[in-house]
């Protein structure tokens, strides 16, 4: 009897260990994932060769690390989801091998060179990334350092209505004005959906 139970038990001790994805999946919950990232489960390198076998690439050129040159950032298909109903997980890599990946998490996303918005000489980078459900995008903004990759800004929400938006749309959200950063979004009090300039809190 005791060895049935065993057997009953013991997989189901290993099922709730099992890893999966948890209800936490803002980009701060994977920062400290970042070294997991780079070690073979991509199977490309970066930049990829053959980009067409990388699904959903986009390519930012930008100072990242501060040494003068410029580098290349991929947004990359990391992990296809597992279920029907979720989402595929996506990671930034560097054509610099110095510049650690940057996991951005679940939901497909799109980068924009913000400049240097914390005055540290480096270029900084904002992800603009698909919500599960829905119309409202996030958008965060990152810094690298010495460290890896940190967060320099609270992240906000975009609320497009389900609305592409341009390149241009998205690299004019977030400006400096006399060393001020302001970001500009959705006024939801407002059935025109004005944008609102609004300061951003740098951390």
């Amino acid at each position: 009897m005791y060895k049935n139970l065993l057997f009953i038990l013991i997989p189901g001790l290993v099922s709730c260990n099992s890893p999966g994805k948890t209800a936490d999946t803002t980009p701060d919950s994977f920062l400290g994932q970042a070294a997991k990232v780079d070690t073979g489960v991509m199977t490309v390198v970066a930049p990829p060769e053959t980009p067409q076998v990388v699904p959903d690439t986009i390519k930012i050129d930008g100072d990242f690390n501060g040494d003068g040159n410029l580098d290349q950032a991929f947004g990359v298909l990391y992990r296809k989801a597992m279920e029907e109903e979720g989402q595929d997980e996506y990671v930034i890599r560097f054509s610099n091998p110095d510049i650690k990946p940057l996991v951005t998490g679940y939901g497909e996303i799109r980068l924009i060179n913000e400049g240097d918005l914390n005055s540290d000489g480096r270029d900084d980078i904002s992800v603009y990334q698909a919500p599960l459900h829905g119309c409202t995008y996030m958008m965060s903004t990152w810094g690298f350092t010495k460290n890896g990759w940190k967060q320099i800004a609270d992240p906000w929400l975009v609320y497009n209505g389900c609305n592409y938006l341009s390149d241009e749309d998205l690299q004019n959200r977030i400006v400096m004005e006399d060393g001020i950063v302001y970001y500009y979004q959705e006024d939801q009090q407002d059935e025109h959906m004005t944008l609102a300039k609004k300061e951003m809190g740098m951390k």
